[in-house]
């Protein structure tokens, strides 16, 4: 049961740095790096059941979003800065995917 936490509480912190990665290569529209981590806990969730992993999935969803400002991009409506959003939406799901590296919430990413 402790290694259960521990590996949670490790890949949650691993999952938390694959976030991050990708907002702090982004820029702003000042060009200026920005550096943004958003922690996702699912330590309530049953990963080996499809209700589980969709509900982790939209957490990784609504983390990506705000690691790259997807709301704020939408309100500046430059086109350059709403397409390096979700170039960054994109590449920061698809890292938090791989970092939790579970069969179904990869399927539901992959569909």
């Amino acid at each position: 049961m402790k290694e259960s936490k521990l590996y949670k509480g490790l890949l949650a912190t691993l999952i938390v740095a694959a976030l991050a990665a990708p907002a702090i290569a982004s820029a702003d529209a000042n060009g200026e790096l920005k550096g943004v981590s958003v922690k996702v806990s699912y330590a309530d969730l049953n990963l080996e059941k499809q209700e589980g992993a969709k509900a982790l999935y939209r957490r990784l969803q609504q983390a990506s979003r705000r690691a790259c400002d997807i709301h704020g991009a939408n309100i500046r409506k430059s086109v350059t800065t709403m397409r390096e959003a979700r170039q960054c939406f994109n590449e920061t799901l698809s890292d938090a995917v791989a970092e939790v590296d579970n069969e179904l919430v990869t399927a539901i990413h992959n569909s």
